[in-house]
């Protein structure tokens, strides 16, 4: 098995991996999803709300905000955040006012509420720890994974090429002055959707996969690194099958 970086950047991350079992490709996803703890807003105590947002989405959009979690702080201690404004205002998550600098909005410019002239909030946050298979408000990311994609053009020479190549949703594909071809390093973007080769017909351009490739791709929240979330859950699913281990 080998696994190889096709991209990282920011707070996302592309992995080919070879001769990999499906599933265990699969077991690593749900860990991400399930399993690796972060920090989340879980207690809101509002002393003063007058806007037209009931307390109860007030307090679920609290709680949907990603928080930075910094990896040495794992499952140490609670967190606050104080909040108190006054319309008419775009309240964002930077305007929290955290007890620590470190554990602070991951998006900032995420929008909690609109406060109108006169309207006004005030209120304390209080984070806990958790993981998805609890709230999918601490899942750390999207991630999801698909076959390495295949595409055969018999004939690089093709009527119509710019058109076909139009019909590509995620533009890997180049048709100028009637060639057809894959952009280059292009490739693992297809997303298989045969959008082309419906429209051209599979004797023009053929889409398949390859069986023993797999493109996972991770999308960070903010919460942790995409590095810190393989990591965290490599670790759960080891601790996992030890556990399952001793039982068996």
């Amino acid at each position: 098995m080998k696994a190889e970086i096709i991209e990282n950047e920011g707070n996302s991350a592309r992995v080919l991996l070879k001769d990999f079992k499906v599933s265990l490709v699969n077991a690593m996803r749900r860990a991400v999803i399930n399993g690796v703890k972060t920090l989340a807003i879980d207690d809101v105590t509002i002393y003063k709300n007058t806007s037209s947002m009931y307390d109860e989405i007030l307090a679920t959009r609290l709680g949907l905000i990603p928080l930075k979690t910094p990896i040495e702080l794992k499952e140490k201690g609670k967190f606050s955040f104080k909040l108190k404004e006054m319309g008419p205002k775009a309240v964002h998550a930077s305007d929290l006012i955290p007890s620590d600098k470190d554990v602070a909005p991951a998006i900032p410019d995420m929008l909690i509420i609109n406060l109108k002239e006169g309207e006004a909030v005030e209120l304390e946050a209080e984070t806990a720890w958790g993981n998805g298979a609890h709230h999918t408000k601490f899942t750390p990311g999207h991630v999801f994974y698909h076959f390495y994609p295949k595409i055969t053009i018999p004939n690089s020479k093709v009527k119509g090429a710019a058109r076909i190549a139009a019909m590509c949703p995620v533009d890997i594909l180049d048709g100028e002055k009637d060639t057809l071809s894959v952009k280059k390093g292009k490739l693992s973007d297809c997303i298989l959707c045969k959008a082309c080769e419906d429209y051209a017909g599979s004797d023009v351009i053929s889409i398949s996969s390859e069986s023993d490739k797999i493109v996972f791709e991770v999308e960070s929240w903010g919460q942790l690194t995409v590095r810190e979330i393989l990591n965290e859950a490599l670790s759960t699913l080891e601790d996992e099958v030890t556990e399952i281990g001793e039982k068996v």
